[in-house]
């Protein structure tokens, strides 16, 4: 791996996956069904303990991609966004390979701060089945959409839910009825369709639904405009909106001109973006 290709710490809490811990100097957590111990000694070295193959460790890192071609790609359309890359070399959005566990752990993230979503995705995760324990740290496979669909709203309203202890069962049974493959099936849909299939499902708006085709569905086109950027949104590329909220329409202006202008890594660019703008707010 070259030097600066990956940065553990940031791919695994910039908000993109949720079912990871980190103990010492590592990481621990599960990616499909596979328990992980992974650490970074230095910046060209990976030591992973799991069962899983190195295809799977390699396709979850998306190591696949060059991150320095997607950057010059990036920065080539957009040299405003070079701070941001200077500052965040190693993030890179990742590809997790169960599209149901992201799609329920995205309906934890609506009206909500990353301190309490992680907690409510490994709640999520207690559902399915024990395959092992790291550090202390019981580890499962995430439940199928008909496991998640039996979950009672009251243990989870108990857990800290809210109202999503009864919006999500009910996203599991919307799912459902859509056959229960339903969220695989949107991979092979085009990006817009994908997006169009996944704002019919209540619960889901224009944020979410492109949250879910980023980091779900492998759409990395998609562009999940939220509030942790719409400042830089406003600032960088439509400063006629500065102080204005994101409505329905600006939501879909901005989105799409960031899609124009950055094609198939438009995805990439905005996670720069909401990483950056995210350490930034943790800091104050």
């Amino acid at each position: 791996m070259k030097p600066g290709h990956l940065d553990l710490d940031f791919c695994l809490q910039s908000g993109q996956v949720f079912r990871w811990r980190k103990i010492g100097s590592g990481w621990v957590g599960v990616e499909g069904d596979h328990a992980f111990h992974i650490r970074q000694p230095d910046a060209t070295r990976l030591e992973v303990e799991t069962s899983a193959s190195r295809e799977q460790v390699e396709s979850f890192f998306r190591l696949d991609w060059d991150a320095d071609e997607v950057a010059g790609r990036i920065l080539e359309k957009g040299p405003e966004l070079s701070p941001y890359f200077g500052e965040l070399r190693g993030l890179r959005v990742m590809r997790p390979s169960n599209p149901v566990e992201t799609f329920f752990c995205f309906l934890c993230t609506a009206n909500n701060n990353l301190s309490r979503i992680g907690p409510m995705c490994w709640k999520l995760g207690s559902y399915g089945e024990e395959i092992g324990e790291i550090e202390g740290i019981l580890l499962h496979k995430f439940p199928s959409v008909s496991g998640i669909a039996q979950i009672p709203e009251a243990e989870l309203r108990e857990a800290g839910f809210g109202y999503r202890g009864a919006t999500i069962p009910h996203a599991a049974m919307q799912v459902l009825e859509r056959g229960a493959n339903w969220i695989q099936s949107l991979i092979e849909m085009p990006y817009a369709e994908a997006h169009a299939a996944l704002v019919e499902v209540k619960g889901i708006g224009p944020k979410l639904a492109d949250c879910i085709c980023l980091f779900a569905l492998d759409k990395s086109e998609a562009v999940p405009l939220d509030t942790h950027i719409w400042q830089a949104f406003t600032r960088l590329y439509h400063p006629e909106w500065k102080g204005k909220a994101v409505t329905a329409s600006r939501y879909r202006e901005a989105t799409q001109t960031f899609r124009e202008r950055f094609g198939d890594v438009a995805g990439w660019a905005h996670q720069y973006l909401f990483y950056e703008n995210l350490l930034n707010w943790r800091s104050r």
